[in-house]
């Protein structure tokens, strides 16, 4: 199986992160990882940021710094570095991973972190992937309508992402599609978990046909008993 980390920011784009794209794919590839997503928070504190936010093309060229550092290093290394971001609406602190994308698609909407959670899976939901980041980690208000998957384990050392109410929700909605991620964003917190496919992942896209399959495992030690059954609810 091919080892993937689902969730990863880099200090070039996500404000909060404190390691550089390059030395993340190398750490990973020191791990041995096959790949990894980057997925670098993108949200109005974001664009707020910068001095040209009327400008999306500048914008989203700011925000692909870390993504394109980090392909780069992974095209060095032999890694796959796939595209993903993390989104966030105004209304609230829900994150929402999303994959199936690439920079022609991002440039192509200019200022989807300023809709809300509704109206972006309404437009966008037929076309990419949309997983709940840690969904408890910040509220109890969580919009299942709006969203095709969970982490089932976040596994960032930071905070208490209450995991055990994301995969409770889970058992009881099997049709959703589980994942696991590191949410890397400083040292020491990379490879806590992967996600494991039986082909190489090449990019966004098949990444998101991957999961679409159901055909991939889970992997994180932290939170093992959970990622046991989600398997097995994944398989039946």
């Amino acid at each position: 199986m091919y080892r993937y980390e689902a969730h990863l920011h880099t200090a070039e784009s996500s404000r909060c992160a404190r390691v550089p794209a390059a030395e993340q794919v190398r750490v990973y590839h020191a791990l041995g990882y096959d790949g990894v997503c980057v997925t670098d928070h993108l949200h109005n504190g974001f664009l707020n940021s910068l001095p040209r936010q009327d400008d999306w093309e500048f914008c989203m060229n700011e925000w692909l710094r870390g993504y394109r550092a980090a392909k780069a290093e992974g095209d060095a290394l032999g890694m796959d570095v796939i595209l993903g971001a993390e989104l966030r609406f105004p209304e609230n602190d829900s994150d929402y991973l999303v994959y199936g994308i690439n920079e022609t698609w991002l440039m192509q909407h200019p200022y989807l972190c300023r809709l809300d959670h509704k109206t972006f899976f309404e437009r966008f939901g037929e076309e990419v992937l949309i997983i709940h980041a840690h969904p408890y980690r910040f509220t109890d208000e969580v919009f299942w309508d709006s969203v095709h998957g969970m982490e089932v384990a976040n596994c960032s050392p930071g905070w208490d992402s209450r995991n055990e109410l994301a995969f409770a929700f889970y058992r009881e909605h099997p049709s959703y599609y589980p994942a696991v991620g590191s949410d890397a964003h400083c040292s020491g917190d990379q490879g806590r978990s992967a996600m494991l496919f039986p082909v190489r992942i090449s990019d966004s896209f098949a990444w998101k046909d991957a999961i679409r399959s159901r055909n991939y495992r889970l992997w994180c030690p932290s939170f093992e008993e959970i990622v046991k059954e989600s398997e097995a609810i994944l398989h039946v």
